[in-house]
């Protein structure tokens, strides 16, 4: 026995035996030494009267001793109770480990429907146990079943459907055994469980007379991390999500993949991810960086951040950390309009092939489009850089509109050249702009150039005009240009 557990048992036997001895001869003592009261001869208890006494004594034992039992018999009880519910919790762990541990194996059938039924199986378990810890380790599961290889089935026609990188993993090919068209509709419905809990809705206000108002969340899992990475995706939408870290590096998003409104409280990656189909971030909000580097969008899509087939929607985004568009290429429309941009902007060396337009885009950061080729039309009207513009050497090779935009910080456009319309008609904080080597092609009939007040155009020896910063005296209004007229005044309306 413990020292603890004999110090406990010697007192309690020492307390019942001080308790027997006080219902017996002991009750004499404590009514004499302990209560102060004389036991015989004349002016003491006799009779009776002693006898009541006694009584009343050993009542009064009897009642601590009572007490006493009451008070270890509540202690045992409450131990027991306590080990009874650690036992229930032990049980409780234990078929829930069993439960999981079913439903994973179930994910290595051969068998479709048993694959389905491990795939609901963890989303009941995850539903029933709001653990943060244990719901991070089902979408871990989830996530790890996503990123198994896949080979995409054959259309109706039997043909192989459009070719899609696939994720591998060590080389090793999808499991043996496999219908393509079942695994299709498994991997679309564990993408479902993960969306439908990652998804979040604002409460509605309550009303006045409403105790409460109900909670459209309640099968929202927040806190969760995604880890996707080369993982083949099947129409993916994240649309209206709450995730925090999200991994989508080298990922294949076959069919369209939407992210619109949906909001990334940590990195997002989605570094050589590819895009088959349509994407979507309308909306979306990064918190912490957005990485894109070295991702491809082979087909018509709405968003992306590599190379490009369609449109690349991406208005109303809102960037909080770095968004790094480095070195991608759009091929169709690139639209960015009202996106916020509080950290590092980088589209240095992007090509836009089609219409690229940045209206109403707020830079707080550092904006680099440095060697950026937009080659059909660019806007940036009314856009706003608070810190650092740079356009050092990039390439206007279709219409530059910058009307209204409002340039707070340092604006670089060293050797930029500018090959077809331009419109600056009332941008400002273009002063002190740096203007080396900048270039103006030649004008073709009816192309329109309408310059800050503060710049002027100068002839090149090569044909070329070159842009430099006006002089205090030149003073004026906006330089305008009209195709074989040179300098002309306010000139024409240019973009807008």
């Amino acid at each position: 026995m413990k020292p603890v557990s004999i110090v406990v048992a010697a007192a309690g036997l020492a307390l019942v035996a001080g308790i027997v001895w006080v219902l017996g001869p002991g009750a004499h003592w404590v009514l004499e030494h302990m209560d102060g009261v004389a036991i015989g001869g004349s002016a003491g208890l006799a009779g009776k009267d002693l006898a009541a006494a006694l009584d009343a004594v050993r009542g009064r034992v009897l009642a601590v001793a009572t007490g006493l039992a009451a008070l270890v018999a509540v202690y045992y009880t409450a131990r027991n109770a306590d080990t009874a519910r650690r036992t229930f919790q032990l049980g409780e762990r234990g078929h829930v480990t069993d439960r999981y541990g079913k439903a994973v194996e179930q994910l290595g059938s051969a068998q479709a429907p048993v694959r389905l039924g491990g795939l609901h199986a963890l989303e009941q378990l995850a539903q029933d146990n709001p653990a943060p810890e244990f719901r991070q380790t089902i979408v871990d599961v989830i996530c790890a079943y996503l990123r198994m290889p896949y080979t995409s089935p054959p259309d109706e026609t039997g043909r192989a459907e459009p070719a899609v990188p696939r994720a591998t993993i060590g080389g090793v090919s999808a499991p043996a055994g496999r219908d393509p068209h079942e695994e299709r509709q498994v991997r679309l419905t564990a993408q479902r469980i993960l969306t439908a809990h990652l998804r979040y809705q604002d409460p509605p206000a309550r009303r006045r007379w409403q105790p409460h108002s109900a909670d459209p969340n309640a099968r929202h899992w927040a806190g969760i991390r995604l880890d996707l990475t080369g993982a083949t995706l099947l129409d993916f939408d994240l649309s209206r999500c709450r995730v925090g870290d999200a991994a989508f590096g080298r990922a294949a998003f076959a069919g369209d993949a939407g992210f619109e409104g949906a909001a990334f409280a940590g990195g997002a990656g989605f570094e050589g991810a590819t895009f088959a189909g349509g994407a979507g971030f309308e909306g979306a909000t990064f918190t912490g960086d957005a990485e894109f580097r070295g991702a491809t969008f082979t087909r018509a899509a709405r968003f992306g951040w590599a190379a490009f087939a369609g449109d690349a929607g991406f208005e109303g985004a809102t960037f909080a950390g770095g968004a790094w568009f480095t070195g991608v290429a759009f091929t169709g429309y690139a639209r960015f309009d009202s996106a916020t941009f509080s950290g590092a902007a980088g589209f240095d060396r992007v090509t836009f092939t089609g219409y690229a337009r940045f209206d109403s885009a707020t830079f707080t950061g550092y904006a680099e489009f440095r060697g950026a080729t937009f080659t059909r039309a660019a806007a940036f009207g009314w856009a706003a850089f608070s810190g650092y513009a740079r356009f050092d050497i990039a390439t206007f090779s279709g219409d530059a509109g910058f009307a209204g935009a409002a340039f707070s910080g340092a604006a670089g456009f060293t050797g930029t050249t500018f090959s077809g319309a331009a419109a600056f008609r009332g941008a400002t904080g273009l002063e002190r702009a740096e203007l080396d080597g900048a270039r103006v092609a030649p004008s073709a009939a009816g192309v329109q150039r309408v310059w800050p007040p503060c710049w002027r155009v100068v002839a090149g020896a090569d044909g070329w005009q070159r842009l430099r910063l006006a002089r205090p005296e030149a003073g004026g209004g906006e330089v305008g240009e009209v195709a074989g007229q040179g300098p002309a005044g306010e000139g024409g309306g240019g973009l807008t």
